[in-house]
């Protein structure tokens, strides 16, 4: 079986705010690497999509300049199916905030990181990489 695993970057604009709404996904611009075919990903609306059933392993962070939140920085894996919501949260609005999680996707199931905090919160510009994401097969899995 080959290997399928997405990497995403969010980069741009560079030295322009970015604001993440509530409920907004981060829409990563550019796809690092990759590999097969189980893995999609839709550059206009930040989803990715498990083509194969099986357990897929997503790891990402994101370095937020500020936030108009009262409670830190807040960000989470949603899936479509089976609803999940996996958080990884900061303390702080301006401190990079990472978050991992094991998913049992089923055929057509997609995902996609969003702002689970209680306001908006900014992508720095002050670094070159504002977010990343890295979605992986499990071999055996898909």
């Amino acid at each position: 079986m080959a290997i399928s695993y997405i990497e995403l970057m969010r980069t741009q604009p560079k030295g322009e705010p970015v604001a993440v709404p509530v409920n907004g996904a981060v829409v990563f611009d550019m796809v690092v690497s990759g590999s097969g075919a189980q893995i999609g990903y839709d550059q206009g609306t930040g989803t990715l999509t498990f083509n194969d059933a099986g357990f897929y392993y997503v790891t990402w962070y994101v370095a937020p300049q500020f936030g108009l939140t009262t409670n830190g920085s807040n960000w989470a894996i949603t899936t479509s199916l089976s609803q999940l919501t996996l958080i990884g949260s900061s303390h702080t609005k301006v401190s990079v905030t990472t978050g991992f999680a094991i998913l049992n996707a089923a055929a057509g199931e997609t995902a996609q990181l969003i702002n689970v905090s209680d306001g908006a919160l900014y992508l720095s510009q002050a670094v070159e990489s504002k977010a990343g994401l890295i979605a992986y097969g499990i071999p055996g899995t898909v």
